[in-house]
């Protein structure tokens, strides 16, 4: 517990600013003691300091900061009560698909702060496998799936994939890297421009602690042989969705071989089903991580030793 004092001091906020928040927006709500004083419990702070960065560093004004608070309260209340009541009632997996169903309507309205409050909670709730596999990933399909349905603007669409990226990305700085697993290069080729599958890729090799350099979508193949030199890559994961993309990308692989006969080539994604020997035997299966433990442990395990 902290005294008004105390608190001001912590959070930088004037004791006058702190009691009119409370008495005038009904924004906090303080314990009292017996003789009158003012207690300010944890949560108490937490929402004094949410309310100190919205007026001070995103420049809203206070009744706007404390509506958006009393907001994410009341979105957090409820997702703790779905949370309780749907696995109480169908268990995990219909969970995870209500929380995929209420941050993916969200987004699609645009309500930022409220969709990062969904996943703070998420990611305290689930945890990170569950949060990155099962719901942020499958928002991402979602939003896809509903935009060439027609049911989703391209606005939308776009917002909802970037805000999984952004999210996603922000893992890649958390996970230490483990200087004895090879160093990687991961990769959509030119004129492919669906990264979900690469970045989810991406990120279960950086928890597995590669030092994976992370390209992205449409890459031009200019500099990548000397990318690869400079930076000592060991393997280089490529994603692709189009199948079209297909021969190209193989030339383009080939030709890196002249150079880096070493390279281990992992890739992924539906534009490589079905693909001839001996480029099948580079193939990973769509989202299984069993696979990917395997092919982790017998390929890159194997290179770690020959360093």
């Amino acid at each position: 517990m902290y005294t008004i004092r105390q608190a001001s001091t912590l959070l930088g906020i004037p004791a006058v600013t702190i009691r009119a928040w409370e008495t005038r927006y009904e924004a906090i709500k303080p314990i009292r003691t017996e003789t009158g004083y003012r207690l300010f419990d944890d949560k108490n702070m937490e929402d004094l300091r949410f309310l100190k960065n919205q007026t001070d560093e995103k420049g809203v004004t206070i009744s706007q900061a404390v509506r958006l608070l009393k907001e994410q309260q009341l979105l957090r209340e409820r997702m703790l009560e779905a949370k309780t009541d749907t696995q109480a009632k169908v268990g995990a997996e219909e969970a995870h698909q209500e929380m995929v169903e209420r941050l993916y309507n969200t987004l699609c309205n645009f309500r930022t702060e409220q969709a990062k409050t969904m996943v703070d909670l998420g990611f305290s709730m689930y945890g990170y496998d569950i949060m990155i596999y099962q719901i942020l990933f499958s928002v991402m399909i979602k939003a896809g799936t509903e935009w060439e349905e027609g049911r989703a603007s391209v606005a939308q669409e776009h917002f909802i994939t970037q805000f999984v990226i952004q999210r996603c990305l922000s893992f890649f700085q958390l996970f230490p890297i483990d200087n004895r697993v090879p160093r990687m290069l991961a990769l959509c080729p030119s004129g492919e421009h669906h990264q979900a599958g690469l970045l989810l890729f991406s990120l279960f090799l950086r928890k597995k602690g590669a030092d994976v350099l992370y390209l992205g979508p449409d890459t031009p193949e200019d500099g990548i042989a000397e990318l690869i030199k400079s930076q000592q890559i060991r393997v280089l994961c490529i994603s692709l969705t189009d199948a079209n993309l297909m021969d190209p990308t193989f030339a383009f692989i080939n030709r890196l071989l002249v150079h880096h006969v070493d390279l281990e080539i992992v890739l992924g994604g539906q534009g490589f089903q079905g693909v001839p020997e001996p480029y099948s035997d580079w193939v990973l299966p769509n989202g299984n991580q069993e696979e990917w433990e395997r092919w982790f442990k017998d390929k890159v395990l194997g290179l770690s030793f020959q360093f």
